[in-house]
């Protein structure tokens, strides 16, 4: 689902599309939401460490979508792609003065290390508000069932 949205942002913004109809196809969204899915799955099979699960899993899914949109800034530094996202002073690599070094490793590298941190963080502290909701809601119809 990650590599999909990150193909059909790049197919928009390089067909012109408006910023704001390219900002809604942005990874970033899917940091609030697949937490609470795999919260959601976890408490569903009933597994013994849900907490450390839904960290492991979330870090990972940060992981492996940080590492393509990282791809999608190198080639946006290779080709000079022009959506405000790349640009310079935005955090992006595309700009004056930007060196093969800064545009292929260490502004992609920056970015991924930033958000893999913060969409870990985000998506664990909703994930773990999801399995205490879901747990919660779980012992109250055991409970009155007793």
């Amino acid at each position: 689902m990650a590599l999909a949205v990150i193909v059909l942002r790049i197919v928009l913004e390089q067909a012109g599309a408006p910023e704001w109809l390219n900002n809604i196809f942005g990874v970033a969204w899917l940091y609030f939401a697949v937490p609470i899915f795999f919260a959601l799955q976890i408490h569903r099979f009933g597994d013994e460490r849900p907490f450390r699960i839904l960290s492991l899993q979330v870090l990972l899914f940060a992981v492996y979508t940080r590492l393509m949109v990282m791809v999608t800034y190198m080639l946006a530094y290779q080709f000079q792609w022009q959506a405000p996202r790349f640009h310079l002073s935005r955090g992006g690599v595309v700009g004056e003065g930007v060196t093969p070094l800064q545009g292929l490793l260490w502004i992609p590298l920056r970015n991924f290390f930033f958000w893999v941190v913060a969409a870990t963080v985000i998506g664990t502290i909703l994930g773990g508000i999801s399995l205490k909701i879901v747990s919660k809601r779980r012992r109250n119809v055991k409970n009155d069932k007793n």
